[in-house]
């Protein structure tokens, strides 16, 4: 037995495969953006756009980070008129009107107060775990940088 085998024998997740084999390395879907070079820097083409997995937008406070996201979830929710949008919000900055200012149906977004990590991360497993393969989903969460724990958010309280 190689050593490639024992490892794959002994992964706890079931969908562990080499590589070459995974079918989560399939062909890509990409969800072009109307914006040329939003597309080059998601994909390195033109023609190519947001791809299934996880982008993450960091910077500094007032550069236009929702914006760049909600673009990508309008392409996403255009190309697929069966998806929805879950909007985790700890930031409360984006009123309705911006969604719809990106074209975006604000029937279609679910959206989720969050004031905390824990929350998020209980809430987001759970809709995760619900989803099945096909579900057509974009998750937006605005914004995960100034999220505190749970613990840092007693600590403040009980001092």
């Amino acid at each position: 037995m190689s050593i490639m085998d024992k490892l794959k024998k002994n992964s706890k997740v079931k969908e562990t495969s080499i590589l070459s084999d995974s079918k989560f390395f399939t062909e890509q879907d990409m969800v072009p953006t109307d914006v040329p070079m939003m597309n080059v820097a998601l994909s390195g083409s033109m023609e190519g756009g947001l791809a299934p997995g996880l982008t993450v937008l960091a910077g500094p406070s007032k550069h236009f980070k929702t914006s760049f996201g909600l673009i990508m979830a309008s392409a996403y929710l255009k190309k697929y008129p069966d998806s929805v949008m879950l909007f985790y919000d700890s930031e409360f900055g984006s009123p309705q009107s911006y969604f719809e200012n990106f074209d975006i149906d604000t029937n279609r977004v679910l959206h989720t107060p969050i004031t905390n990590v824990e929350e998020l991360k209980f809430d987001i497993v759970g809709q995760l775990e619900a989803m099945e393969r096909n579900d057509k989903v974009v998750i937006v969460i605005d914004s995960v940088g100034n999220l505190a724990s749970k613990k840092e958010l007693e600590d403040a309280f009980c001092d």
